[in-house]
């Protein structure tokens, strides 16, 4: 049977003769646990259930946070089945004399089928009755299959965007109206992760996509998504590249789907990529973030106007569209 063992860390638990900062110092006993043969080792807010207690951390790269880690963290060790766990958790607080005062608990959890549990985790969703996308363990429907619906066919893997998240549909609700209005034209898609918004305008008849990710893994995804949901014709529309390589012109459709602070720091980029009266698609933005998004872009183009496309589950889609045929 698999063990967890669970228990309580504070700031004041810290070894005085660790320098590095909170955060960092349970990373540190993380990896220390999993050199001990730990399965699996997670750090939670151990007040998270208290309203009264509770501080959510928000943070993003380049941002900055007055908190490095929560008041209480709680930390979840999973063993694996051959692991006795009453000696292993002697072990370490051996290895690691301050986590002799710990109170933990030592469980075993029931046998399961993990792999139909996550899946579970991935149901098929719909956007405006046009596009669908789902796993691959789900059947696609019979009218996703062909024109002019979009069906993709997407696993959840190392790179973001199954479609699941508040910032993806946006995007693609976004999408969609320029469609409607226009043809799409050339599109760049700015941190691609799997490929799902490039692929989506792919399918809606993009004249041409590129899309580019920060992460060579992210790249080989959506390559291979591509090679899974498009056609040969559509396939030859398509080019995913790392930031290391140069992406020329302008684009008729500029999308990002990334985070608040790098969408920032990209503003002049993305906007230099925009076509005279072409379309700005902008998420991973917070409703709290808009103002400061909507002065950056301003600033970085004198007369530059975002406004709110969607919003969904505190997320907000951010840019322009233009009804230019």
């Amino acid at each position: 049977m698999v063990s967890e063992i669970i228990f309580e860390l504070s700031e004041q638990d810290r070894p005085a003769q660790l320098e590095a900062e909170a955060d960092e110092w349970l990373e540190w006993l993380s990896d220390e646990l999993m050199a001990l043969g730990a399965v699996c080792v997670s750090v939670e807010d151990a007040q998270a259930d208290d309203p009264s207690l509770e501080r959510p951390r928000f943070g993003e790269p380049g941002a900055q946070t007055d908190m490095l880690a929560w008041p209480v963290s709680q930390i979840r060790i999973l063993l694996d089945a051959q692991t006795q766990a009453t000696a292993w958790w002697a072990q370490a607080q051996a290895a690691f004399p301050f986590l002799a005062a710990c109170q933990a608990e030592i469980r075993g959890l029931p046998e399961e089928d993990w792999v139909t549990k996550s899946q579970r985790a991935f149901t098929p969703i719909e956007i405006e009755q046009t596009i669908w996308i789902g796993p691959s363990w789900h059947t696609m429907p019979q009218t996703y299959q062909q024109p002019p619906k979009v069906g993709l066919s997407i696993d959840p893997g190392m790179a973001f965007g199954t479609g699941g998240h508040a910032t993806t549909r946006l995007c693609l609700q976004a999408i969609l109206r320029i469609s409607r209005q226009r043809p799409l034209g050339r599109v760049l898609d700015y941190g691609c992760g799997s490929g799902v918004l490039g692929l989506a305008c792919a399918k809606l008849g993009a004249q041409s996509v590129v899309g580019v990710d920060i992460d060579p893994i992210a790249v080989d995804v959506a390559r291979r998504n591509a090679q899974q949901n498009l056609t040969a014709a559509e396939l030859a529309r398509v080019d995913w590249r790392t930031v290391s390589q140069a992406v020329d012109g302008q684009f008729d459709v500029v999308i990002a789907n990334i985070l608040a602070q790098p969408l920032k720091l990209l503003a002049g980029l993305l906007l230099s990529h925009g076509q005279p009266g072409g379309s700005l698609v902008l998420s991973g933005i917070l409703s709290r973030q808009v103002d400061e998004l909507c002065q950056a872009y301003a600033l970085a183009k004198p007369g530059t106007q975002l406004t709110v496309l969607g919003e969904d589950e505190g997320w907000v889609c951010l840019g322009f569209q233009s009804s230019r045929v």
